[in-house]
Formats: C-alpha cells, sequence, structure tokens
C-alpha cells in the first residue's frame, strides 16, 4: 500500500478527516487506494463514510451481518451538553444561511459572533467573567470535535467545517429540539 494511503487511513482513525488537511491523502482516499483502504477498515468493523462533494470523511462503525457476531465497538458514541449541542445547532444554521447566500465554499465566523448567538440562549447571570470562561470552554470544545477550525495567523477568527453537516442532520435536529422543549418545560435554563 502507498504512502498516501497509509496516511488517509491514519487521519481517518484520528477522526474526522478534511480534504484540505493532506489534499495527497484525500486523492489516495477517493482515487487509486480507494478499494484497500475500505477493505482495510472492513476487517475490523469499520466504514469509513466520505463526502467528496464537501470534502471530508469519518469512520462509522459497521453493523453486523446477521449471521455475524458484533465486534466490540471502536468508536464509542459521545453526548454532548447543552451549550455544544446548541453552538453545533447554531453552526449548522449559519452553514445552511451561508449556502443560500454566498457561492463561496468556506464560511468564517468571529469568537465574538459565537458568543453573541450562545448568549441569547444563555439565563442573566451576575458573574460575566464565569459565563464568559464557560462560552470559550464551549468554543474550544466544538473546535476539539472538529467542527471548528482557527484560521491562521487570525486568532479570533474560524472556519466552520462542512463536515458538521454529516453529524447535525435533520433527525439530529429534531432529537435537540425535543430537549430544547424538556429544558423550556423544566425551566432548567431560567
Amino acid at each position: 500500500m502507498e504512502h498516501n494511503a497509509r496516511e488517509a487511513i491514519v487521519l481517518l482513525m484520528k477522526g474526522l478527516f478534511d480534504r484540505t488537511d493532506n489534499e495527497a491523502a484525500w486523492s489516495a482516499l477517493v482515487g487509486a487506494s480507494h478499494a484497500a483502504i475500505v477493505d482495510y477498515f472492513n476487517i475490523i468493523g469499520l466504514e469509513p463514510i466520505i463526502d467528496e462533494t464537501e470534502g471530508y470523511a469519518y469512520l462509522r462503525q459497521k453493523e453486523p451481518e446477521e449471521d455475524e457476531a458484533a465486534l466490540p465497538r471502536l468508536i464509542p458514541a459521545r453526548e454532548l451538553g447543552y451549550k455544544v449541542s446548541l453552538l453545533c445547532v447554531l453552526l449548522r444554521k449559519r452553514i445552511a444561511d451561508f449556502d443560500m447566500q454566498s457561492d463561496d465554499f468556506r464560511t468564517i465566523v468571529t469568537k465574538e459572533e459565537l458568543v453573541e448567538q450562545l448568549l441569547l440562549f444563555m439565563p442573566q447571570t451576575f458573574d460575566e467573567v464565569k459565563l464568559r470562561r464557560e462560552l470559550d470552554a464551549t468554543i474550544k470544545k466544538v473546535e476539539d470535535l472538529g467542527f471548528l477550525k482557527k484560521l491562521r495567523g487570525e486568532h479570533e477568527h474560524y472556519e466552520i467545517r462542512r463536515s458538521l453537516k454529516a453529524f447535525v442532520d435533520a433527525q439530529w435536529l429534531a432529537e435537540f429540539d425535543k430537549k430544547l422543549q424538556e429544558y423550556q418545560k423544566a425551566e432548567l435554563w431560567q
């Protein structure tokens, strides 16, 4: 197996793989080495999910066939907290709005814009410094998940990664909306 294909495998194993992270490895993933990479992951019960149009790929646990025994889970399901989920929804909405208004591929947002959007959903508090730290930590967590990428040389600017579209789909939004209604009924944020 060629070097670029092995690099693609490693990048997929690290999490979300964006085409802009390594063009040569991306070419191997969608090109001549595609079948070998898919076969490699099939052996261990994983399936590469590739969106060539948006330029990202990730791994998903395969469901076993009827006659197969299930393998141990390699990719744990993560439950996100309210603030992280909320930010993901807001970012997904931002991508949808941007796609309707622009032909540009990259959606750029400032940290201050993110904080302002989140503040609309946060309770009024006397400790503004603590709230600001929590919101900064939320933004950092979404960045660690791979849905935001800091722009080089721009400390306060982020690119919203298009891969967010795969994770925040209609089903996910419906589940989040249900949880928001539960929060509202319980008055958890007031």
